[in-house]
């Protein structure tokens, strides 16, 4: 597919995201009409409730959609092409297990309803990378293969940690909250919590972009990145870090979220037939619109809200399966 059209379906998409948006603002157990959205918009007058519902809320709500699926998608795009597996997401180095497990440790020592829950979260994501990085480090030439192979142990490490923590929690208060954020969701997303993870995304998405060429020379192999005038260690280690920030800062708020980073970077993949800047940009916008989908599903099917994580593993389970049958090959595009 030639550069204009990527670049049509990418406004293409843009627009669809942005109805999805406005979609996901009116819908809830509290319904808000696009009038009243308008005049919200352009500071005029509605009523208290309705104001109040929006800003607190819906509006918080539907900005960490949008930016939880870019971000995992954005993060799953580059681990596939960093790590040459199409299989990768950001649970390859076991960002996503240690925040979970960071977590956890939040509930039991602090308390469900803790302030200082995202913070254990994220600096249990930090961590399981820098383990990550230490076994790498002591294995065979610090390969890509090495890398991964540390980040599956990792994750087991930070899954006895959770199971541990779960025989300690007390059953009646802590249990229940332990396991509702294991399977992710956006319920509990208030601006405070979209002003905690602004500070980390943003540089994070920062420092990818300035090295965005770089990362496309890394999906070949390291000789040739080389060779290309790539400084193959410095900016991988750039590139680890930088998404690392990005994903455990998302997680540390919303919970585990399964599949976003595996099936956007494909949907993308597949529609552009190539992996370069645009299908990274892409990705993002899929990715957002998947999040803003499975979130408006998850508070408008029924009274009860469904953990986001079940709905996006509705989708990326089926999708998963088309992938297996239709590449054979396990090739990148």
């Amino acid at each position: 597919m030639n550069r204009k059209k990527v670049n049509r379906l990418i406004c293409t998409f843009l627009m669809l995201l942005a109805f999805l948006v406005g979609v996901s603002l009116s819908v809830g157990k509290y319904p808000i009409s696009l009038q009243d959205i308008v005049r919200i918009l352009r500071g005029q007058e509605v009523e208290q409730m309705t104001y109040a519902v929006f800003m607190t809320l819906r509006l918080p709500r539907t900005l960490m959609a949008v930016l939880a699926g870019a971000g995992l998608s954005l993060a799953g795009y580059i681990y596939q092409l960093l790590f040459k597996n199409i299989l990768a997401s950001p649970d390859i180095i076991g960002v996503a297990s240690g925040a979970n497990a960071g977590a956890a440790l939040g509930i039991v020592v602090m308390g469900a309803g803790s302030v200082l829950v995202p913070i254990y979260a994220f600096f249990g994501g930090i961590l399981a990378v820098l383990l990550v990085m230490l076994f790498a480090k002591n294995g065979h030439r610090n390969s890509l293969a090495t890398i991964v192979l540390s980040g599956i142990v990792v994750s087991a490490m930070a899954e006895a940690v959770i199971m541990i923590l779960k025989l300690l929690a007390d059953p009646n208060s802590e249990l229940a909250p332990l396991e509702y954020w294991s399977m992710g969701g956006l319920s509990a997303i208030t601006a405070s919590k979209v002003l905690w993870v602004l500070p980390f995304f943003l540089p994070g998405m920062v420092a990818l972009f300035l090295v965005r060429y770089q990362i496309t020379i890394l999906g070949l192999s390291n000789e040739e990145a080389s060779a290309l005038g790539v400084r193959v260690k410095m900016i991988r280690g750039i590139v680890l870090v930088a998404t690392t920030v990005i994903v455990s800062a998302i997680v540390s708020v919303t919970g585990l979220i399964t599949f976003i980073g595996l099936v956007a970077p494909h949907a993308a993949r597949m529609i552009t037939q190539r992996s370069n800047l645009q299908t990274a940009a892409l990705s993002c916008i899929l990715g957002g619109i998947l999040m803003v989908l499975a979130d408006c599903a998850a508070r408008g099917f029924s009274d009860i809200e469904i953990p986001i994580s079940i709905l996006t593993s509705l989708i990326g389970a089926p999708f998963l399966v088309i992938l297996m049958i239709k590449r054979r090959d396990w090739r990148f595009y």
